[in-house]
């Protein structure tokens, strides 16, 4: 069947958008990684990193820009201007793109012209996935782990949560109340700070989020050891996952016998980080 030259070039402007929206997808991926990985950088588990990607995964394209705007790195990464420019031609394509080029689609030099733009917009996403994947790449070596495993990991973690398998973590998902019967700790290694895990009283796993409890994976993620904490006094106890007096990562929430689940950031620690503990009554030591 032979195609006028018309319609090979409509069929290309249509191939070519859907190469460059695919290609700005995957910036927003590198820019999940890169963001995953921005807390803090001397102690990271297979937990805390699968956290911030589905906390990203739930974060529009901007808002992912606007993350990492405000990392340390991203005066020295000389990515700026360029991922601010990304940000308004991805949601030009997402948004109103064939809106705006009516009139040029309807003519073969229009047609051509939005085919080359389109040219030049997937060559920027490329590029700047690819500089966005050498930050990660020097900041996985950095920690003597293996690339490879490191980018396996995360296309494994990122296809659950985009496929559904997996869902978000958010504490609108929990009931409320929720009873809490004990708390753990994760390790991914002994030698290095571990994970606060509470545990329901239906046996699900439950997270301290950045604005309350969340439930976390069905089980411990593999390599991770888990450590009984001893408060006894602190549970069972009957709470509400979603603190009514809280800022994002900073807040509250009671226990028994005058024990509280405390989530705080600190100056010290990177965007997006927090410290999660369990602080005793005053009159226990």
């Amino acid at each position: 069947m032979n195609v006028s030259p018309e319609n090979e070039r409509i069929r290309d402007v249509f191939a070519h958008y859907g190469l460059a929206m695919y290609l700005a997808q995957n910036l927003e991926r590198g820019l999940s990684m890169v963001l995953a990985l921005s807390g803090e950088t001397s102690h990271i588990t297979a937990w805390d990193y699968d956290a911030r990607l589905a906390e990203n995964y739930q974060s529009t394209f901007g808002e992912l820009v606007s993350k990492f705007l405000a990392l340390p790195l991203a005066a020295s990464s000389g990515l700026i201007q360029r991922l601010e420019q990304a940000r308004d031609h991805r949601n030009d394509l997402a948004h109103q793109y064939f809106w705006d080029h009516a009139i040029e689609f309807a003519s073969p030099e229009g047609q051509e012209a939005m085919l080359t733009r389109l040219r030049q917009l997937q060559s920027e996403f490329e590029s700047l996935d690819d500089a966005l994947t050498k930050i990660v790449d020097v900041h996985i070596k950095s920690r003597g782990d293996d690339l490879e495993s490191f980018h396996s990991f995360s296309e494994m973690r990122l296809n659950a949560f985009l496929s559904g398998a997996e869902i978000p973590h958010t504490p609108e998902r929990v009931p409320n109340p929720v009873e809490v019967v004990a708390a753990r700790e994760w390790h991914s290694d002994q030698s290095k700070p571990g994970n606060l895990v509470l545990i329901s009283k239906e046996g699900r796993y439950l997270v301290p989020g950045e604005k309350g409890i969340c439930y976390g994976p069905q089980s411990p993620p593999a390599g991770t050891m888990e450590k009984e904490l001893s408060f006894e006094n602190a549970f069972p106890v009957k709470v509400n996952p979603r603190p009514k007096v809280t800022m994002p990562r900073n807040y509250g929430i009671p226990l028994a016998n005058g024990y509280v689940l405390r989530a705080k950031t600190k100056p010290s620690l990177a965007p997006g980080s927090f410290h999660v503990w369990i602080q005793k009554p005053r009159n226990v030591k």
